[in-house]
């Protein structure tokens, strides 16, 4: 399997089809920082956007690869594995980012409290004294990088294999995901600024959207690698 992610990872970097991903959610992050009025909204605007981009990068995954690599590579390692390192390698690019995404607001986004030190120093030393926002901050990420995880399996192929539905579906998915109550992306979001009353309150997202997110993106998983263990349905290729 580490070989698979070797693999895996190698063909997303050559392929530059990450290069979209990471230029937007920079200009993302960076408007949401310029907008947002605490640390903790900073952290809920990060997170939320890591929906459209993991899973534009798992879709840029799922059609990279060509048919006769692909072919070679389930043949080797068998087409379970092969599908699941290619559903793990965008998830993991999403957590680096998430990861580089918190740095980066913990940096530039309004402090956490007063710090009897100002600039960087300042602001670090404050969301150290407060770790519960940076902590609820990445719990966000993580369901958002779930949600954005089964949204690209599931509007993508094996699933779906013509490029203008899967490049729709993904786009209406996306809003789903950001918009509609039911969604754990949404529902997370929501529940943390609910309960928000301060700038140095934690915006936890709640039990409900990660139970959620963990079931949505297993579920979407074994779909995506059930149907990518069958031959015929890589036969047309995406792009």
């Amino acid at each position: 399997m580490t070989a698979l992610l070797r693999y895996q990872t190698a063909i997303l970097l050559r392929s530059h089809r990450w290069i979209f991903p990471l230029i937007a959610y920079g200009l993302l992050i960076a408007v949401g920082a310029a907008g947002s009025t605490s640390l903790a909204e900073t952290l809920d605007w990060t997170g939320a956007m890591l929906v459209p981009v993991v899973a534009f990068l798992t879709r840029g995954m799922l059609t990279a690869e060509p048919d006769a690599a692909r072919a070679c590579v389930c043949a080797a390692a068998g087409p379970v594995r092969a599908q699941l390192a290619t559903l793990i390698v965008p998830l993991g690019a999403g957590a680096v980012l998430a990861v580089a995404a918190t740095v980066f607001d913990v940096l530039t986004a309004e402090a956490a409290a007063k710090a009897p030190v100002s600039g960087l120093p300042g602001k670090v030393t404050a969301a150290a004294d407060h770790p519960g926002i940076v902590l609820a901050g990445l719990l966000i990420a993580l369901v958002c990088l779930l949600v954005g995880s089964a949204v690209g399996a599931l509007c993508n192929p094996p699933l779906l294999r013509h490029p203008a539905a899967a490049m729709l579906s993904t786009l209406a998915a996306i809003i789903l995901a950001l918009a509609a109550g039911v969604s754990p992306a949404s529902a997370a979001i929501s529940h943390s600024t609910a309960q928000s009353a301060s700038p140095l309150a934690a915006n936890w997202p709640g039990a409900g959207p990660l139970i959620g997110a963990a079931c949505l993106v297993v579920v979407t998983w074994a779909v995506s690698v059930i149907a990518g263990s069958r031959r015929d349905t890589w036969s047309v290729s995406s792009s």
